[in-house]
C-alpha cells in the first residue's frame, strides 16, 4: 500500500510534492486519497476544497496540499478507535402511517422478512442492531416483536437512540435497501471513544456530582449505574457525535479518532496558518469561496468533541484565529468557544474563535482572520490531562498580570475551594476524595493547599468532608493572574508530640478533637484518657501496662 495518492478529477494540471502520487489507477491503494474514486483507507475531500478555493501560490499550495495529507496520516496513526463486527439478521420492522408499502415489497423480494405497523401501534424499543425489541399495542393487549431492523418513517424522538433504529423519512427505497445489504450479516461499527476510571467525576463517588457525558448523549451509548456509579458504554450505539468529550470536566472520556495526543501533533503542523475547521457534515465539499493565503482547512469528524483544551492548543501552536466553519448545535463547544473567547478579549482585545454558520459569515470570518502577535505557544502535552493542558497554556497568556476574570457555566465549569481553618482538624478527607489533585497534602509543612487552575468544580470535595460548614466550593468564576495557577494554602497545623515517646503522629486539632469527644465516656479510667493523647505504639503499650498492674491488684480491667 502507498501512502498518498491524488486523483486528478479536473484533468487540469496540479503541482504536487512528490511524495503524492497522481494516479487514475482505480486498483492502486493508498493510506490517504482526495477522492473515492481511489482506494484508500482514508478520504480526504478536504484536499479538493483547499486547490478549488486557495489563493496561494503555487509553491506555497503543494507544501499546504503535502501538509493536509500528512495530517489526515498522523490521525490515522495515533488514533485509538477500534473496528468491531456484529452478526445481524434479516428481520425489519417498517413503522409508517403509510406510504412506504413499496419499499416494503423491495425488502422481501431481496430475502428480507418485513412486518409493517403504525406509529398508533408501537409504544416502546430498546435493545440493540441485531437484537432489538420492539413493544406492539393491540386491542387485546401489549406484546413484544424482536427484530434486526427498525426503520421508522417520522420517527418518535425515542425510537432513534439504539443503533438498527433508522429515520428513513426522506430516503428513497433503493438508498434503504443499499444500506441494508452493507450492514448485513455484519454490521460494522466503531468505538468513538476512550474512557479512563481514574479521574471520571461518577466512576464509584458516595454521591452523584457528575454525569453530564450520559445527560448529553443522544443515544443510549452512555447509561449511568446509579448504584455502583459505573458507567456503562454501548460503543455500538454510539453516534459518533463526541459532545461526551467536550463536557467531560477531567478528560477521563476522549475522543478515539483524533485524541488529545493526536490533535496536539496535527496542531503543530498549522505553525504560522490560519486553521478553517471543517465538521465532516458541513457543506464544504461544494462550497465556492476564496480561502485567503495561510487559510488552511483543518478537516474533523465531528465537531462536538473539542473542548477549551483543544481550542486553546490550535490557537497557541498557530499563533492566529481559528475560523469554525459550523451550523450545530452544541452545549460543550459552544461553552469551550465561549471561554477561550472571553480569555483572548481580556488578553489581546481580540475574538480567539470566529464561528460561521454560513457561506456569508464564513467570507466575513475569512476577512477577519489574522495572526495574534503574542498569542503563539508551545508546549509538550505528553500525558497531561485535559485540564492541566489548559492550565499551563492559559499561564502562559496570563503571564505576570491580572487580566481580570472569565465566568463559566455548565457544563464547563471551574471553582475556587476555601477552608474555614478553625473547623478543619486536617483529617485530608477532602485531598482523598479529589481525583484530579487540585487538592492536595504537604506534608513538608502539615498543610493542604489548593490549586484552583485544574479544579473541576465536582464539589465532591465538600461532601466528602466529616466537618460541618468547614469546605465551601464557589463555582463559575474564575480570576486570571498568576495565584490561579499554584497551590495556595489553605489550612494549617502542627504535629503533635505523643506525651509518652515524643513522636510526631497527628495533627494537634485531630487529637484534640477526638480527646474532647471521648475524655467523658472516660471518666474515672486516667490510663484510657492518657492513650488519647499517644501514638499508635504507645497507646497498646499504655493499655497493656495498665491491665497488668490491674491483675497485679487482682481487679478487672475494662
Amino acid at each position: 500500500m502507498k501512502e498518498f495518492g491524488f486523483y486528478n478529477n479536473g484533468g487540469e494540471a496540479v503541482m504536487l510534492n512528490e511524495q503524492i502520487e497522481v494516479t487514475t489507477d482505480e486498483n492502486a491503494h493508498f493510506l490517504v486519497s482526495n477522492s473515492p474514486k481511489l482506494k484508500a483507507d482514508i478520504i480526504a475531500p478536504e484536499i479538493d476544497f483547499y486547490l478549488k478555493n486557495s489563493s496561494e501560490e503555487t509553491l506555497e499550495k503543494a507544501k499546504n496540499t503535502l501538509m493536509l495529507y500528512e495530517a489526515r496520516a498522523t490521525c490515522f496513526d495515533l488514533a485509538k478507535d477500534i473496528d468491531y463486527e456484529k452478526k445481524v439478521g434479516k428481520n425489519v420492522i417498517v413503522v409508517s402511517n403509510g406510504g412506504r408499502e413499496n419499499l416494503a415489497r423491495i425488502l422481501k423480494d431481496n430475502g428480507y422478512k418485513v412486518i409493517e405497523l403504525t406509529h398508533i401501534e408501537v409504544k416502546f424499543v430498546y435493545g440493540a442492531v441485531g437484537e432489538l425489541s420492539v413493544i406492539v399495542l393491540r386491542e387485546d393487549g401489549e406484546f413484544e416483536i424482536e427484530c434486526d431492523f427498525l426503520l421508522a418513517q417520522n420517527a418518535r424522538e425515542y425510537m432513534l437512540k439504539q443503533s438498527g433504529c433508522i429515520e428513513i423519512d426522506g430516503k428513497k427505497d433503493d438508498e434503504i435497501l443499499e444500506f441494508l445489504n452493507a450492514h448485513t450479516p455484519n454490521y460494522p461499527y466503531k468505538s468513538f471513544i476512550t474512557y479512563d476510571s481514574t479521574i471520571c467525576q461518577y466512576h464509584e463517588r458516595r454521591h452523584e456530582i457528575c454525569g453530564r457525558c450520559a445527560e448529553v448523549c443522544p443515544s443510549v451509548a452512555i447509561l449511568k449505574e446509579d448504584e455502583t456509579k459505573h458507567l456503562v458504554f454501548s460503543h455500538i450505539d454510539c453516534v459518533d457525535c463526541g459532545e461526551c468529550v467536550s463536557v467531560c470536566p477531567s478528560g477521563s472520556i476522549d475522543y478515539s479518532p483524533i485524541p488529545r495526543s493526536a490533535f496536539i501533533e496535527v496542531a503543530k503542523l498549522y505553525k504560522d496558518k490560519i486553521a478553517l475547521i471543517l465538521p465532516r457534515n458541513s457543506d464544504f465539499e461544494t462550497l465556492d469561496i476564496s480561502l485567503p493565503k495561510n487559510v488552511v482547512p483543518f478537516a474533523i469528524q465531528g465537531e462536538k468533541f473539542l473542548s477549551q483544551t483543544h481550542f486553546l492548543t490550535l490557537l497557541q501552536e498557530t499563533g492566529a484565529n481559528i475560523i469554525f466553519y459550523s451550523n450545530a448545535r452544541f452545549k460543550g463547544t459552544a461553552m469551550a468557544i465561549d471561554i477561550v473567547n472571553q480569555i483572548y478579549e481580556l488578553k489581546f482585545k481580540k475574538t480567539a474563535v470566529l464561528v460561521a454558520k454560513n457561506k456569508d459569515q464564513l467570507k466575513d470570518a475569512l476577512s477577519k482572520a489574522e495572526f495574534i502577535e503574542g498569542s503563539k505557544y508551545s508546549i509538550s502535552e505528553y500525558a497531561l490531562p485535559k485540564r492541566e493542558i489548559f492550565a499551563k497554556r492559559l499561564e502562559f497568556l496570563v503571564g505576570n498580570e491580572n487580566l481580570g476574570a472569565i465566568y463559566t457555566d455548565e457544563p464547563i465549569r471551574y471553582g475556587y475551594v476555601s477552608i474555614n481553618q478553625d473547623t478543619c482538624t486536617l483529617c485530608a478527607s477532602c485531598v482523598g476524595a479529589c481525583n484530579v489533585n487540585a487538592l492536595i497534602a504537604d506534608k513538608k509543612d502539615n498543610s493542604i493547599k489548593f490549586n484552583p487552575s485544574i479544579c473541576t468544580a465536582c464539589g465532591y470535595c465538600e461532601l466528602s468532608c466529616a466537618e460541618k460548614d468547614t469546605i465551601k466550593l464557589n463555582v463559575g468564576k474564575v480570576e486570571l493572574e498568576p495565584k490561579f495557577f499554584t497551590y495556595n494554602e489553605l489550612a494549617r497545623d502542627e504535629l503533635f508530640k505523643c506525651i509518652e515517646c515524643g513522636k510526631e503522629f497527628a495533627t494537634k486539632k485531630a487529637v484534640e478533637k477526638i480527646a474532647t469527644l471521648m475524655t467523658p465516656h472516660f471518666s474515672g479510667q486516667p490510663d484510657k484518657i492518657k492513650t488519647l493523647y499517644c501514638c499508635s505504639d504507645c497507646k497498646a503499650k499504655v493499655m497493656v501496662k495498665a491491665q497488668l498492674e490491674a491483675a497485679r491488684r487482682g481487679e478487672i480491667y475494662e
